[in-house]
């Protein structure tokens, strides 16, 4: 998994606590907030850390959160998450990256206009909008449903500007990169890190 898949993991897992009990879980869900925050940042990926044994080197990854990311790492999945993210519409999470949304904003449309498909739900939530749907629902008006078609639109646009190379091409950049950098005297060791040291078919993140 790669940094930005394991962040968005951890947001859901925060926004479930959100759900579930924002009082009595606050300092989960902050604490799962914090944690996604680190490692979508992170320039190491996760999963690199994992393998080096150092995945509280990472700000805001304590002891559970570190052994939770031990199981996800060996297994592809996390049974304490699987338990926690049940009884919650499962198309709450994909609207969770587009800007201007909350757990309990997803959660209300979601419920309200019936959206239970986590793959076609913001197609869905876009065409419930254009059909002025939302303007309906109450705590929202059609000031709302204007900025959710925007904030659609928007995401739409940042998800088709991502730039993604092939494996070739992204191993001439680095090679170039590295060789530079071993003209500084300070230079001890330098290695590919994330999607391309796992030589993955394209690489779409920092990898150096």
């Amino acid at each position: 998994m790669t940094n930005q898949e394991v962040a968005k993991l951890l947001r859901n897992v925060a926004a479930a606590y959100k759900l579930k009990n924002e009082a009595k879980y606050r300092f989960q869900t902050i604490a799962y907030e914090r944690a996604a925050d680190s490692v979508e940042h992170s320039t190491i990926e996760t999963k690199d850390l994992w393998e080096d044994g150092k995945l509280r080197s990472l700000p805001g990854v304590g002891s559970s959160i570190a052994d939770h990311l031990d199981e996800l790492f060996k297994t592809g999945k996390v049974t304490y998450f699987d338990k926690l993210l049940q009884g919650l519409p499962q198309s709450i999470y994909p609207l969770l990256s587009i800007p201007g949304f909350g757990p309990k904003k997803a959660y209300k449309l979601v419920t309200v206009l019936k959206l239970n498909n986590p793959i076609t739900v913001i197609n869905d939530l876009e065409e419930a909008a254009q059909g002025r749907k939302i303007a309906k629902i109450e705590g929202f008006g059609e000031k709302s449903q204007v900025d959710i078609i925007e904030a659609i639109r928007a995401y739409k646009k940042g998800q088709k500007k991502e730039n993604r190379m092939n494996l070739p091409r992204a191993w001439q950049i680095a090679n170039e990169l590295i060789n530079y950098l071993k003209l500084c005297p300070a230079s001890i060791k330098i290695d590919p890190l994330g999607s391309l040291r796992r030589q993955v078919a394209t690489i779409g993140e920092r990898s150096c």
